[in-house]
């Protein structure tokens, strides 16, 4: 008993010790403070208007120049200072996927070679969502289709400053819980379940390799964030803002291939509960090393990728948007109750669990994880123009973020591929395991008359 609250004392610590590295970094590379969403729009639409100049202007190498300009308005701005982030939590993920969208369509239209007409009239597009965005996020009325238009919206928010600037906290709240929440719970979930797994199977000597793992990925996590801000610094926001989503795109199909290998692994081990009835001594559970290596790199993995997004989202909302931050702090601060809260059940409730139903229920939260990272990753390396996309109408914009699901042909097929996998891999396991309890039954007599 001792040793388990150990265990939970353990990874609430972790925790703690990421958000006191987050609050440290907020302030680092602080730029430009902006006084309200509506004012990195604003910017971000001169950024579009000078893209829109170059095209038009034509020459040498214009298109180029325009494309540039056009990520400096979506590294720099919509996604360096989390106003892509804040609209996907406070309004909603199809919106955010919709905005982004529409900046692919509008390099697209440079790609194709269209008319100075066609670039203005996509980058117009453009420049109205994020107005709209923008004022529904500084406590103005969400702009709909028949329901009036951005300048009505903005309207209200100068006629009721008061009621704006309330509802513009309470964005800023919603937005911080639901990415912390969301970027949080993946991380929670992957070494919620193997500290959980080392307690049931009495490999508690291992769980220094696990704590290690993660505290090395919060520390990792902190020097991400570092070298993309001296990228940026360095190279341009553009070119810092490509490598941060070409990265996290790659560390998200790495993440796949080691957790579909651990969640196998579990899975290869839920016939052990059998052994135990068979054998007059309990059977000790061991783990090679290469499982034990795979276990600390798994929550290496999931506080790392996780944790330099949402230190480099912190920087933004702390350093330009700084109207709310106790908001943004009670944000914060449920969003570390409500994990740690989760933590604790997982760890706490699952170590309960029978044997056999514990590996399959770990298993399969794995096996689930990998196919909402594949999904992401797909997503992120879009989002870098290194990997095209092909939209469903179908869906009508329908999006999940929390599992990797987004309306792209791109994203779904991998995802259904690997769910094929995984539940034939699932079937191979039960047959294999099957094999195990008949060969133990077989030689249970042999053992009897020993």
């Amino acid at each position: 008993m001792y040793q388990f609250r150990r265990v939970r004392r353990t990874g609430v610590a972790l925790l703690l010790a990421f958000v006191f590295l987050l609050a440290e970094s907020l302030t680092a590379f602080a730029e430009t403070k902006y006084d309200n969403w509506e004012a990195v729009a604003a910017t971000m639409g001169e950024v579009l208007d000078s893209a829109v100049e170059i095209y038009e202007d034509g020459g040498d190498g214009a298109g180029k120049r325009a494309t540039e300009e056009v990520n400096v308005a979506y590294y720099k701005f919509y996604e360096k200072l989390g106003f892509e982030k804040t609209v996907m939590a406070a309004i909603s993920g199809s919106r955010g996927s919709e905005v982004e969208h529409q900046f692919y369509l509008v390099k697209k239209v440079i790609r194709d070679k269209g008319t100075p007409e066609e670039f203005r009239e996509s980058t117009e597009t453009l420049k109205q969502m994020l107005v709209e965005d923008a004022i529904f996020l500084d406590g103005g009325k969400k702009a709909e289709s028949g329901e009036g238009s951005a300048e009505s919206a903005q309207a209200s928010v100068k006629d009721n400053p008061a009621t704006a600037a309330r509802a513009a906290g309470w964005q800023t709240f919603i937005a911080v819980l639901g990415l912390t929440l969301r970027e949080g719970l993946e991380a929670i979930l992957v070494i919620a379940a193997i500290i959980a797994y080392l307690v049931k199977t009495d490999n508690k000597k291992y769980l220094r390799s696990v704590y290690i793992g993660a505290l090395l990925g919060v520390v990792f996590s902190a020097v991400l964030a570092f070298i993309f801000n001296m990228l940026a610094a360095s190279v341009g926001e553009a070119e810092s803002g490509l490598g941060q989503e070409v990265f996290e795109g790659l560390t998200m199909f790495l993440a796949v291939a080691v957790l579909f290998y651990v969640s196998n692994w579990m899975l290869s081990k839920s016939e052990t509960e059998l052994w135990s009835q068979y054998i007059k001594d309990k059977v000790e559970q061991s783990l090679t090393k290469g499982s034990m290596y795979a276990l600390s790199f798994s929550a290496f993995l999931a506080v790392s990728r996780e944790g330099a997004e949402l230190i480099l989202f912190f920087q933004g909302m702390r350093s330009n948007i700084a109207n709310n931050p106790h908001m943004l702090w009670g944000g914060l601060a449920v969003a570390v109750i409500v994990l740690a809260v989760v933590y604790v059940a997982i760890t706490k409730l699952s170590v309960r669990l029978p044997l056999k139903p514990f590996f399959t229920f770990t298993s399969w939260l794995m096996f689930l994880l990998c196919i909402s990272f594949i999904g992401k990753g797909v997503f992120e390396l879009q989002e870098a123009d290194v990997i095209g996309r092909t939209i469903i109408t179908g869906m009508n914009g329908f999006t999940i973020e929390l599992f990797g699901i987004y309306d792209r042909y791109e994203t779904l097929v991998p995802q259904v591929i690997l769910l094929v996998i995984t539940i034939v891999t699932y079937i191979y396991q039960l047959k294999n395991n099957a094999k195990k309890r008949a060969a133990l039954m077989k030689n249970q007599p042999q053992q009897n008359q020993m």
